[in-house]
């Protein structure tokens, strides 16, 4: 087929939901049919240069928009409120090629079920904040677009984007946790720093990349730890290394990420043909890899050096019941340096405000290892924390959303590492 019968084909099929797009905008009916035509005439034009032939819609979408958004610049108009509309049947076709492309019909419902899951909470926005995030992320206009087609500053379009953007993505982010599409914040939490390490299995990773595109609070929390990790120096060569860095969530309760790098010596060669053998059972009756909890903790997750999870048992000590003891039972591997990386969630806050002055807060961490080893306490205060004080420990390390205070040192097998610090919110 020549160029100008397959043109003839792109004409017919897509000329009739460019005219309501682009109607939707200028207002004007002649002036949409004119700017229709000149679509067209540059999508020819331009035919040899363009490579993404999956992704047609989208590309006259783009030509469209940027066609119509001179011509109001050139004009110096401004739009009338077009929201009223959202969710219609003509306006789903050229929305849809804003959302990735449908690989099934299964896929092509689930874009047409989130489609109108967005459009609902975009209507359920105060009048406010409605207009500016369908202008700003449905139309895809800019900061200064947005405002003189609303004829408002843009210190107020940046503002009531970024609210009603948040309110959008908090109800998006409740229908897809509630539809099984993506982990919830507790289901991925076990997950996280393994991610920020790049130690993660790929399909923990595209879990994890799911859950922080839609909430903001466990973004944080990964870019924050990808940020810290760089500061806290590795284990040695036959170095145990101990990590312990907890994070208190908004609900009171605090997530905290134990790792602890142990010199396995002759013992991972023999684990491992073993394990080879008994495809990665640890034989009944031998404990390879053990140790306790208290009552305040939950276990989460349990991982190995390159983020595989480890299979594992837990039960009370019988002589002492507030203690859980955990024992391995199935692993892919033992490492030379054997990392065990632990994932809790706490019934308890290590930080605390002050009767004197409410806005004067205290953190206190502390931690016994029994066991001769550099070990290290990091605790996440606010990014905005002013005039952090260390009374016990090492210093702080600022890491963007959060900063933490640390104390990292040698301690003996009887020695308990301490962290105190008091801060301002």
């Amino acid at each position: 087929m020549d160029l100008k019968a397959e043109f003839e084909q792109i004409v017919t099929a897509n000329q009739d939901w460019l005219y309501r797009y682009i109607l939707s905008m200028v207002k004007n009916k002649q002036t949409a049919e004119d700017l229709v035509q000149e679509v067209f005439i540059s999508a020819y034009r331009s035919w040899d240069c363009y490579e993404e032939r999956g992704k047609l819609r989208n590309w006259l979408r783009i030509i469209a928009r940027n066609m119509a958004v001179r011509h109001l610049q050139a004009e110096d108009r401004q739009m009338v409120s077009i929201y009223a509309d959202l969710g219609s049947a003509d306006d789903d076709l050229y929305i849809l090629d804003t959302l990735a492309g449908a690989e099934s019909p299964e896929r092509d419902a689930f874009d047409r079920e989130l489609l109108q899951q967005i459009l609902a909470a975009i209507n359920e926005l105060p009048d406010h904040q409605r207009q500016v995030v369908y202008y700003r992320y449905i139309q895809d206009f800019s900061v200064n677009m947005t405002a003189k087609i609303t004829n408002q500053p843009v210190g107020s379009v940046k503002s009531k984007s970024y609210y009603g953007l948040a309110k959008v993505k908090n109800r998006i982010a409740q229908y897809l946790v509630e539809g099984g599409y993506i982990m919830s914040c507790r289901e991925s939490y076990p997950f996280y720093y393994q991610y920020a390490k790049g130690k993660i299995a790929i399909e923990d990773r595209v879990k994890v990349e799911r859950h922080i595109a839609v909430c903001d609070d466990c973004k944080r929390i990964v870019s924050s730890l990808a940020s810290l990790i760089p500061h806290i120096a590795p284990a040695q060569e036959d170095e145990k290394r101990h990590i312990l860095i907890s994070i208190p969530l908004q609900n009171g309760q605090t997530l905290t990420y134990s790792e602890f790098r142990v010199p396995m010596h002759g013992f991972y060669e023999q684990a491992n043909s073993i394990l080879t053998q008994t495809a990665g059972r640890i034989p009944e009756g031998e404990n390879w890899f053990s140790w306790g909890y208290d009552s305040n903790m939950e276990l989460l997750g349990e991982f190995d050096n390159e983020g595989n999870k480890i299979e594992y048992e837990s039960y009370p000590y019988p002589h002492n019941p507030s203690i859980t003891r955990v024992v391995y039972k199935c692993m892919k591997k033992v490492y030379p340096l054997h990392t065990m990386a632990s994932v809790f969630l706490e019934n308890r806050s290590w930080v605390r405000s002050t009767l004197e002055a409410p806005n004067l807060m205290i953190g206190e961490l502390s931690n016994t290892l029994d066991d001769h080893a550099k070990s290290g306490l990091y605790l996440a205060l606010p990014g905005n924390a002013e005039n952090i004080r260390i009374k016990k420990g090492s210093g702080v390390i600022d890491a963007g959303h959060y900063k933490f205070a640390y104390s990292d040192r040698y301690v003996t097998e009887d020695e308990t590492i301490k962290l105190e610090c008091s801060y301002l919110i």
